[in-house]
């Protein structure tokens, strides 16, 4: 039986801005998917180790739009994301960050967009701090460089499409280096795992997903529940980016 580090995989990558700033290619102590912004994205599909990745851009790549884009990610996903594993680095931010997107210029959530069908999310961030327990493992500071680092995988350059194929290599990787504890879990399975070790991560002393305050909803993963308090209309998110009038 073909071990799931071992066959098909996609991956999703994504950068973000904070409104007013330059553009950052990593996820800061402070980033946010409520406030942040989208600003690049990638979905990268691969067959099989050595198979050469089908890379899927949004049009305009770099200078995104980030209503349309967000649109054309979700519509990658869709198709290239179901029935196969989704490799997401930092998942709840990620696909929170898409979501927001989503709904802030079309009113559509994510979900909707996936027409109800469900992904099945690997973390490599929160695969690494539950499964690698050797001495130096404990920083939380788990970023796709030092990852790539620790599990023998070429660094990626600039680009977010680099970011989404070392987030494929990361991910194979780090099933190789634990196959015996992965031996008989599913995709579905580890998703469903994830989402536990999430949850009971975010409710003790060692949180790792967070900065400042935690909001109620905080301890969902793959992706955040939205709250009224945080929904912002497409003509509220369109009156916000235009700044103010006269």
């Amino acid at each position: 039986m073909t071990q799931w580090y071992e066959g098909p995989l996609a991956a999703l990558a994504l950068r973000a801005r904070r409104p007013g700033t330059a553009p950052e290619p990593d996820t800061t102590a402070d980033a946010d998917p409520e406030l942040d912004r989208l600003c690049a994205a990638a979905v990268a599909v691969q067959q099989a180790p050595q198979a050469p990745a089908e890379l899927h851009l949004p049009p305009g790549t770099p200078a995104l739009a980030a209503g349309p884009a967000a649109d054309c990610v979700a519509r990658f996903l869709a198709t290239h994301a179901t029935g196969r594993p989704l490799v997401v680095l930092n998942a709840p931010y990620d696909l929170t960050l898409l979501d927001r997107e989503l709904r802030r210029h079309t009113n559509v959530p994510l979900a909707n967009r996936l027409g109800g069908r469900g992904m099945c999310v690997l973390d490599p961030v929160l695969l690494d701090r539950r499964l690698n327990r050797t001495p130096g493992a404990t920083s939380p500071h788990r970023g796709l460089d030092r990852l790539c680092d620790n599990y023998g995988v070429a660094v990626p350059a600039e680009t977010v499409q680099d970011e989404a194929v070392a987030a494929l290599a990361l991910a194979r990787a780090l099933g190789r280096r634990f196959a015996s504890q992965l031996a008989g879990l599913t995709p579905a399975t580890l998703h469903t795992l994830q989402a536990v070790w999430f949850a009971a991560e975010a409710s003790g002393t060692a949180a790792w997903f967070t900065s400042g305050t935690r909001r109620a909803a905080d301890h969902i993963w793959p992706l955040r529940p939205m709250t009224t308090a945080r929904f912002r209309s497409p003509a509220a998110n369109a009156r916000e980016e235009a700044g103010p009038s006269g």
